[in-house]
Protein backbone atom coordinates (compact mmCIF):
# COMPACT_ATOMS: atom_id res chain seq x y z
CA UNK A 1 0.00 0.00 0.00
CA UNK A 2 1.78 3.26 -1.20
CA UNK A 3 2.24 6.26 1.45
CA UNK A 4 0.55 9.55 0.74
CA UNK A 5 2.09 12.59 2.97
CA UNK A 6 -1.22 14.85 3.54
CA UNK A 7 -0.17 18.81 4.63
CA UNK A 8 -3.16 20.26 6.21
CA UNK A 9 -6.23 19.21 7.90
CA UNK A 10 -9.19 21.74 6.87
CA UNK A 11 -12.32 20.29 5.30
CA UNK A 12 -11.19 19.52 2.04
CA UNK A 13 -8.20 17.48 3.37
CA UNK A 14 -10.86 15.39 5.73
CA UNK A 15 -12.47 14.61 2.64
CA UNK A 16 -9.97 13.49 0.90
CA UNK A 17 -8.86 11.47 3.36
CA UNK A 18 -11.90 9.37 4.19
CA UNK A 19 -12.23 8.88 0.43
CA UNK A 20 -8.40 7.13 0.47
CA UNK A 21 -9.25 5.30 3.67
CA UNK A 22 -7.93 1.93 3.63
CA UNK A 23 -6.61 3.01 0.00
CA UNK A 24 -3.35 4.46 1.00
CA UNK A 25 -1.21 4.51 4.54
CA UNK A 26 -2.01 8.13 5.22
CA UNK A 27 0.30 10.43 6.95
CA UNK A 28 -1.53 14.05 8.14
CA UNK A 29 0.84 17.07 8.68
CA UNK A 30 1.11 20.06 10.36
CA UNK A 31 1.56 23.03 13.26
CA UNK A 32 -1.51 21.84 15.41
CA UNK A 33 -0.39 18.73 17.22
CA UNK A 34 -3.98 18.19 18.97
CA UNK A 35 -5.81 19.21 15.67
CA UNK A 36 -3.95 16.92 14.07
CA UNK A 37 -4.25 14.06 16.19
CA UNK A 38 -8.48 14.67 16.23
CA UNK A 39 -8.52 15.00 12.11
CA UNK A 40 -6.12 10.96 12.17
CA UNK A 41 -8.46 8.84 14.57
CA UNK A 42 -11.55 8.86 12.61
CA UNK A 43 -9.53 7.90 9.35
CA UNK A 44 -6.58 5.58 10.84
CA UNK A 45 -4.33 8.04 9.31
CA UNK A 46 -0.72 8.45 11.64
CA UNK A 47 -0.47 12.16 12.71
CA UNK A 48 3.28 13.84 12.47
CA UNK A 49 3.46 17.33 14.30
CA UNK A 50 5.52 19.42 11.56
CA UNK A 51 5.96 23.19 13.22
CA UNK A 52 7.60 24.72 10.28
CA UNK A 53 10.07 22.10 8.26
CA UNK A 54 8.42 19.16 7.08
CA UNK A 55 10.71 16.22 5.41
CA UNK A 56 9.06 15.32 2.09
CA UNK A 57 11.92 13.20 -0.14
CA UNK A 58 10.94 10.76 -2.19
CA UNK A 59 7.02 10.79 -0.98
CA UNK A 60 4.15 11.78 -2.51
CA UNK A 61 2.89 15.00 -0.90
CA UNK A 62 -0.84 16.22 -1.22
CA UNK A 63 -0.73 19.60 -0.43
CA UNK A 64 -3.93 21.15 1.58
CA UNK A 65 -3.18 23.84 3.35
CA UNK A 66 -4.32 28.12 2.81
CA UNK A 67 -2.54 29.33 -0.47
CA UNK A 68 -1.14 32.39 2.18
CA UNK A 69 1.00 29.38 4.20
CA UNK A 70 2.43 28.35 1.18
CA UNK A 71 5.81 29.90 2.25
CA UNK A 72 4.99 29.56 5.93
CA UNK A 73 6.99 26.22 5.85
CA UNK A 74 10.47 24.66 4.78
CA UNK A 75 9.87 21.85 3.01
CA UNK A 76 12.99 19.69 2.95
CA UNK A 77 14.41 17.48 0.40
CA UNK A 78 12.61 16.41 -3.14
CA UNK A 79 8.93 14.73 -3.69
CA UNK A 80 8.49 12.06 -6.08
CA UNK A 81 5.16 14.16 -6.84
CA UNK A 82 3.54 16.87 -5.19
CA UNK A 83 -0.43 16.92 -5.54
CA UNK A 84 -1.57 20.57 -5.01
CA UNK A 85 -5.24 21.73 -4.38
CA UNK A 86 -4.81 25.02 -3.84
CA UNK A 87 -7.02 27.57 -5.71
CA UNK A 88 -5.36 30.00 -8.19
CA UNK A 89 -1.80 28.68 -7.54
CA UNK A 90 -0.63 27.81 -11.01
CA UNK A 91 2.15 24.75 -11.68
CA UNK A 92 4.85 27.28 -11.82
CA UNK A 93 3.96 28.80 -8.48
CA UNK A 94 4.63 25.60 -6.87
CA UNK A 95 7.81 24.88 -8.54
CA UNK A 96 9.41 27.24 -7.53
CA UNK A 97 8.58 26.79 -3.85
CA UNK A 98 8.54 22.78 -3.46
CA UNK A 99 11.31 20.44 -5.19
CA UNK A 100 9.25 17.14 -6.42
CA UNK A 101 10.35 15.38 -9.90
CA UNK A 102 6.31 15.42 -10.75
CA UNK A 103 3.70 18.06 -10.19
CA UNK A 104 -0.08 17.65 -10.31
CA UNK A 105 -2.36 20.75 -9.47
CA UNK A 106 -6.13 19.71 -9.08
CA UNK A 107 -9.19 21.62 -7.96
CA UNK A 108 -12.30 19.50 -6.40
CA UNK A 109 -15.55 20.69 -4.65
CA UNK A 110 -17.53 20.89 -1.71
CA UNK A 111 -19.29 17.75 -3.33
CA UNK A 112 -15.86 15.90 -2.40
CA UNK A 113 -17.71 15.64 1.06
CA UNK A 114 -20.13 13.17 0.09
CA UNK A 115 -17.73 11.44 -2.58
CA UNK A 116 -19.19 13.30 -5.59
CA UNK A 117 -16.96 15.91 -6.03
CA UNK A 118 -15.63 16.92 -9.96
CA UNK A 119 -11.96 17.61 -9.66
CA UNK A 120 -10.11 19.23 -12.34
CA UNK A 121 -6.59 18.01 -13.23
CA UNK A 122 -3.61 19.60 -14.73
CA UNK A 123 0.19 18.80 -14.76
CA UNK A 124 2.44 16.12 -15.44
CA UNK A 125 1.00 13.74 -17.54
CA UNK A 126 3.14 11.20 -16.40
CA UNK A 127 1.70 10.87 -13.21
CA UNK A 128 -1.95 11.35 -14.73
CA UNK A 129 -3.00 7.59 -13.74
CA UNK A 130 -1.93 7.85 -9.92
CA UNK A 131 -3.85 11.38 -9.85
CA UNK A 132 -7.23 9.82 -11.08
CA UNK A 133 -6.57 7.14 -8.81
CA UNK A 134 -6.45 9.50 -5.89
CA UNK A 135 -9.22 12.14 -6.88
CA UNK A 136 -11.79 9.55 -8.28
CA UNK A 137 -12.12 8.55 -4.24
CA UNK A 138 -13.86 11.59 -3.89
CA UNK A 139 -15.98 11.84 -7.09
CA UNK A 140 -15.46 12.01 -11.02
CA UNK A 141 -12.02 13.86 -12.49
CA UNK A 142 -11.22 15.48 -15.82
CA UNK A 143 -8.26 16.37 -17.28
CA UNK A 144 -7.39 20.05 -18.40
CA UNK A 145 -5.06 22.21 -19.70
CA UNK A 146 -3.93 24.56 -17.26
CA UNK A 147 -5.55 27.93 -18.97
CA UNK A 148 -8.49 26.45 -18.71
CA UNK A 149 -8.49 26.39 -14.75
CA UNK A 150 -10.06 29.39 -13.98
CA UNK A 151 -12.92 28.95 -16.08
CA UNK A 152 -13.32 24.98 -14.19
CA UNK A 153 -13.02 26.21 -10.81
CA UNK A 154 -15.68 29.06 -11.54
CA UNK A 155 -18.04 25.90 -12.83
CA UNK A 156 -17.26 23.38 -10.23
CA UNK A 157 -16.25 24.98 -7.29
CA UNK A 158 -18.03 28.00 -7.25
CA UNK A 159 -21.56 27.16 -8.78
CA UNK A 160 -22.44 24.97 -5.84
CA UNK A 161 -23.22 28.25 -4.19
CA UNK A 162 -25.34 29.43 -6.86
CA UNK A 163 -27.34 26.56 -6.65
CA UNK A 164 -27.92 26.86 -3.14
CA UNK A 165 -29.25 30.42 -3.98
CA UNK A 166 -31.34 28.92 -6.35
CA UNK A 167 -32.47 26.44 -3.82
CA UNK A 168 -33.28 28.74 -1.15
CA UNK A 169 -35.15 31.20 -3.59
CA UNK A 170 -36.78 28.23 -4.41
CA UNK A 171 -38.26 27.53 -0.96
CA UNK A 172 -38.52 31.41 -0.14
CA UNK A 173 -41.06 31.07 -3.12
CA UNK A 174 -42.94 28.51 -2.01
CA UNK A 175 -43.43 30.03 1.66
CA UNK A 176 -44.44 33.55 -0.16
CA UNK A 177 -47.52 31.39 -1.67
CA UNK A 178 -48.12 29.61 1.21
CA UNK A 179 -46.35 26.51 1.94
CA UNK A 180 -44.94 26.16 5.43
CA UNK A 181 -41.06 26.46 5.11
CA UNK A 182 -40.74 22.40 5.99
CA UNK A 183 -43.11 21.63 3.25
CA UNK A 184 -41.16 23.66 0.99
CA UNK A 185 -38.00 22.68 1.93
CA UNK A 186 -38.42 19.08 1.65
CA UNK A 187 -40.11 19.37 -2.04
CA UNK A 188 -36.95 21.48 -3.26
CA UNK A 189 -34.22 19.19 -1.76
CA UNK A 190 -36.40 16.14 -3.08
CA UNK A 191 -36.78 17.94 -6.71
CA UNK A 192 -32.74 18.73 -6.64
CA UNK A 193 -31.78 15.00 -5.46
CA UNK A 194 -34.42 13.49 -8.32
CA UNK A 195 -32.84 16.48 -10.81
CA UNK A 196 -29.26 15.01 -10.61
CA UNK A 197 -30.38 11.81 -11.06
CA UNK A 198 -32.19 12.77 -14.15
CA UNK A 199 -28.99 14.64 -15.35
CA UNK A 200 -26.60 12.30 -15.24
CA UNK A 201 -29.16 10.26 -17.90
CA UNK A 202 -30.43 13.29 -19.95
CA UNK A 203 -29.44 16.38 -21.85
CA UNK A 204 -30.79 19.34 -19.71
CA UNK A 205 -32.42 20.55 -23.09
CA UNK A 206 -34.63 17.02 -23.02
CA UNK A 207 -35.26 17.60 -19.49
CA UNK A 208 -36.46 21.35 -19.52
CA UNK A 209 -38.85 19.90 -23.28
CA UNK A 210 -40.30 17.18 -21.08
CA UNK A 211 -41.91 19.02 -18.53
CA UNK A 212 -43.06 21.76 -20.65
CA UNK A 213 -46.22 21.46 -22.63
CA UNK A 214 -47.02 24.18 -25.53
CA UNK A 215 -48.84 27.02 -23.42
CA UNK A 216 -48.68 25.11 -20.05
CA UNK A 217 -47.19 26.33 -16.44
CA UNK A 218 -44.16 25.44 -17.14
CA UNK A 219 -43.89 27.23 -20.15
CA UNK A 220 -45.28 30.70 -18.66
CA UNK A 221 -42.80 30.29 -15.99
CA UNK A 222 -39.64 29.82 -18.80
CA UNK A 223 -40.78 32.74 -20.09
CA UNK A 224 -40.76 34.74 -16.88
CA UNK A 225 -36.77 33.53 -16.41
CA UNK A 226 -35.86 34.52 -20.12
CA UNK A 227 -37.37 38.03 -19.72
CA UNK A 228 -35.62 38.48 -16.20
CA UNK A 229 -32.38 37.46 -18.41
CA UNK A 230 -31.70 34.18 -15.88
CA UNK A 231 -28.93 33.10 -18.64
CA UNK A 232 -27.12 35.91 -18.51
CA UNK A 233 -27.03 36.25 -15.11
CA UNK A 234 -25.20 32.71 -15.03
CA UNK A 235 -22.85 33.87 -17.63
CA UNK A 236 -21.90 36.52 -15.68
CA UNK A 237 -21.83 34.89 -12.41
CA UNK A 238 -19.18 32.48 -14.17
CA UNK A 239 -17.39 35.20 -15.60
CA UNK A 240 -16.85 36.68 -12.40
CA UNK A 241 -15.70 34.00 -10.69
CA UNK A 242 -13.40 32.96 -13.35
CA UNK A 243 -11.95 36.32 -13.76
CA UNK A 244 -10.86 36.34 -10.10
CA UNK A 245 -9.70 32.77 -9.82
Amino acid sequence: MKTLLVIGYGKMAKAICEGLKGKFQIQVCGRDSKKIEDFCLPIQATPKHTPQEIEIDNQEVLLCIKPCALHSFQFLGEAKCLYSILNATPLEALQKTIKSQQYIRAMPNVCASVGKSITSLCGDKSYKNEAFEIFNAIGSCIWLEETLFPIATALSGCSPAFLALIAESMIDSGVTNGLTREQATKIVKTLFDGFGTLLQAQHPTLLKESVMSPGGSTAQGIASLEKNALRNAFFEAILASKNFA
